[in-house]
């Protein structure tokens, strides 16, 4: 372990003068800042709350646990889980993969699910569209080769 110095001494001691709640917003504030892994929404790695409390010492681990757990229930995180793929450290390097069954797990949720019938609607409709402009082009060609043809036999 390090030895504490004076200024981290004063601002754990200022910190834990607030309350819980903006303690935990802080935090929060903090790790969205400063780690891109969190900003960006990827799989956390397995272990990274340890990793957490041993780069903020100046807050209670208890709090950064809180704000770990509001960070993995929040739906972008559990959408990105439910996609699959590598796990990343706190320095946005590979650090493991997201299981199969941590994948299903996520995939139940119902913010994911909600999230995964607006994505199979929207491109439904995409395709509707997609549809809809090929066959407009195509009548739109029968229709110029027909005034062509006629035309011709004027």
């Amino acid at each position: 372990m390090t030895q504490e110095t004076a200024l981290g001494a004063a601002l754990k001691s200022a910190v834990q003068t607030m309350s819980k709640k903006k303690q935990t917003d802080m935090i929060a504030d903090h790790i969205y800042g400063k780690y891109d892994v969190f900003k960006r929404f990827k799989p956390l790695a397995v272990g990274i709350d340890q990793d957490l409390v041993a780069a903020l010492p100046q807050y209670d681990p208890a709090l950064i646990a809180r704000v770990l757990a509001n960070h993995c229930r929040r739906p972008r995180y559990l959408k990105a889980l439910s996609r699959g793929g590598k796990r990343f450290d706190l320095n946005n390097r590979f650090k493991g993969e997201v299981s199969a069954e941590e994948q299903a797990i996520a995939q139940q949720h119902p913010f994911v699910q909600q999230a995964l019938a607006k994505q199979a609607e929207r491109q439904t409709a995409k395709q509707a569209a997609q549809t809809d402009a090929v066959e407009a082009e195509q009548v739109g060609a029968a229709v110029e080769t027909e005034e062509v043809a006629q035309n011709n036999a004027e």
